[in-house]
Order: C-alpha cells, then sequence, then structure tokens
C-alpha cells in the first residue's frame, strides 16, 4: 500500500477515530511480515477515546509505510486476542466490539481464524474498507463482513473517506434500535463563545438521544433516523444546587461518567492572558486531579458508579476546620455538594 491508496488509508483510521468518544477504547495495528503497534508503548491493551489518546495515535500514523507482504491472518487473530483479553478484565464493552481492518487486498477469507476466535458466537463484527479501485479482493472482504455480522464499504478516493465510515455507525446501532434502547448521552464541558457576548464565553453541556424509526414495516430493519439534543448552559445546571445546604466555605461540583469535570471551581477552561483563548484539554480534566483524596479515590470511583447517601473522608487541602462530604447520585450525571 503505497502513495495514494496509503494516503487514503491514513485518512480512513483518522476518520474511523472521529467517530468515537470518551466510552469507547481502541487500538491500531500495523502489520507486515509481522505485527507492530502504532504505539509501541501500548501493546496488547486497548486505551480510552478521549482526545489526547486519539491525537497522539494520529501523529503516529504519518509515520506508517509500506514494506513486504502483510500477513493479514495473524494481525486478526492478534485483534480479536486484544478484544478477548480486554473484557476479561471487565473494563471494557461487552456488548459492542469491532475489528475496522483497512487494506488494500485480501487473497483469502481466513474462515480458519474466524472459526477459531469469533464463530459461533460472533461477538466481534468485522468492517473491511477495501482501498483502491481494484475490486479484485472484494469479494473476500465482503464475505469477511457478511460471516462477522458487519460490512464491507470500498474506498477509492479521499472524498469518499467520510461517507463510507459513517456507514458502520447504522450497523453497530441495530440491536439498540430494535431494542429500543433510548440511552441518553451528556457531552463533555465545551465553551460557547456566541451564548452571551457580554458576560464572554460560557461552559455548555449537550444532552442527546437517539430517533428510531417506529413504523411497523421498519422496526426489524433497525432504522437510526438521528440524535435529538440540546445544549444547557452549566450555570442553569447548577442552580438545581441546594445552596442553603452548603454552608460558607462549601461548593458543588459536577463530572461525567469517566470522571472527567463537567463544572468545577477549579477547573479554568480559558488561558489567563486573553480570557477568549482556551485551553485544548480542559475537557479532559479527571476529578482525581484537582479533588486530591487521601485514599484510593473512593470519592471519585462512587460518584462514576453513581452511588448514593453520604459519608466522611479526609482530603489534601488547606481548610480551616475538616470537610464532610455529601454525595447526591443525579442520572446520568453525578453531582457532589461538598459542605465546609
Amino acid at each position: 500500500m503505497k502513495g495514494l491508496r496509503l494516503t487514503i488509508a491514513r485518512q480512513t483510521v483518522s476518520s474511523i477515530l472521529d467517530t468515537l468518544g470518551d466510552d469507547d477504547f481502541f487500538n491500531i495495528i500495523a502489520y507486515n511480515q509481522e505485527i507492530h503497534y502504532v504505539e509501541p508503548c501500548l501493546n496488547g491493551t486497548l486505551v480510552r477515546a478521549d482526545r489526547t489518546n486519539k491525537d497522539h495515535f494520529r501523529e503516529h500514523l504519518d509515520k506508517l509505510f509500506a514494506k513486504g507482504i502483510g500477513l493479514l491472518g495473524e494481525a486478526l487473530a492478534e485483534a480479536f486476542t486484544i478484544l478477548s483479553d480486554f473484557n476479561r478484565t471487565g473494563r471494557g464493552s461487552v456488548c459492542s466490539q469491532a475489528i475496522m481492518l483497512v487494506t488494500d487486498g485480501a487473497t483469502e477469507m481466513y474462515d480458519d481464524v474466524f472459526e477459531k476466535y469469533n464463530w459461533p458466537e460472533r461477538k466481534v463484527r468485522i468492517f473491511p474498507y477495501l482501498i483502491g479501485r481494484e475490486s479484485a479482493f472484494a469479494d473476500n472482504l465482503k464475505w469477511m463482513a457478511c460471516a462477522n455480522k458487519g460490512y464491507f464499504s470500498q474506498i477509492s478516493t479521499l472524498a469518499d473517506v467520510q461517507e463510507n465510515v459513517m456507514r458502520y455507525l447504522h450497523v453497530m446501532s441495530r440491536p439498540k434500535v430494535i431494542d429500543h434502547e433510548h440511552d441518553t448521552v451528556w457531552t463533555e464541558a465545551y465553551v460557547d463563545s456566541a451564548l452571551n457576548e457580554k458576560v464572554g464565553p460560557s461552559l455548555m453541556t449537550t444532552v442527546a438521544m437517539p430517533v428510531f424509526s417506529t413504523k411497523n414495516e421498519t422496526k426489524n430493519q433497525g432504522i437510526l433516523l438521528g440524535v435529538v439534543g440540546t445544549d444547557i448552559p452549566l450555570p442553569e445546571l447548577m442552580k438545581l444546587i441546594p445552596k442553603h445546604m452548603l454552608g460558607i466555605h462549601g461548593y458543588a461540583f459536577a463530572i461525567t461518567n469517566n470522571g472527567y469535570i463537567l463544572t468545577h471551581p477549579d477547573l479554568r477552561p480559558l488561558y489567563q492572558d486573553g480570557q477568549k483563548r482556551r485551553k485544548p484539554n480542559y475537557s479532559s480534566v479527571d476529578l482525581s486531579e484537582v479533588e486530591w483524596e487521601d485514599k484510593d479515590d473512593f470519592l471519585r470511583n462512587s460518584m462514576v458508579n453513581r452511588r448514593t447517601g453520604t459519608f466522611s473522608m479526609e482530603v489534601k487541602k488547606t481548610v480551616d476546620r475538616g470537610v464532610d462530604l455529601l454525595i447526591i447520585g443525579l442520572r446520568p450525571l453525578s453531582l457532589s455538594v461538598v459542605l465546609g
């Protein structure tokens, strides 16, 4: 894979990364005569698809080059092994697993690999992307997709990348559509500079959920029509906090389901010099970076797991007296109120 094909392949991988969010995990494997990971420090595991990790992997994509003949069978076996081992740890997604195969050809159908690792349960979906105009290998890749509940796409030009990559989302969403699982999603915090020009940039979050087709003739096809959502200023969300319970030195904060801060007094998304400049990774600040717990991140883990109730604990912070903590569970977000 050289020249334009390699450029298209890189863009395809980058577009796939764009579809992943903080709830997803991924890794990228390159193969020729041997298997090697795009990021050598992350062999045999998956990493969270947050902005920092995705940008880091994109930098390594530019270092890929063609060399020798690709051993696709060994690469597939490695990918299946990673998914299986990672899910055994209890950290992976047990409902949605996929291998995205970006290649310019496959001389075999590798049914022996699928029989060993994926059949008959077919827990892992295969999505082959054939790069280039050559269609000699299309039948083999189509068979891989159909035999493993996936979808085949052929990408001939850079203009075709985005459209073809997005097609896998409809396939992955079908089980949820058929079961009518209306998952509600709250996004990370982001700055909306156009909200109020007088006040300045404001932190926002978006709540969204899928819209399914409910027609009788399409119910079994699992057609995802789109997404509906609305933007919510975080100051409006924080108005729900019972301020009369906080006390003089108390404050409230909110985190996402991944432990990232949605709003917190110590979250400073803008640079001090020039208030209109925002920090690139402010939405990936973990709660443990601002709330220094004395032991084992108990507060953070309790909030991520949506536990409710009250408890007391010690934190590493300069205060006049001891600090009592009251956790209030608010689904799908978790809010914590600190009583001073």
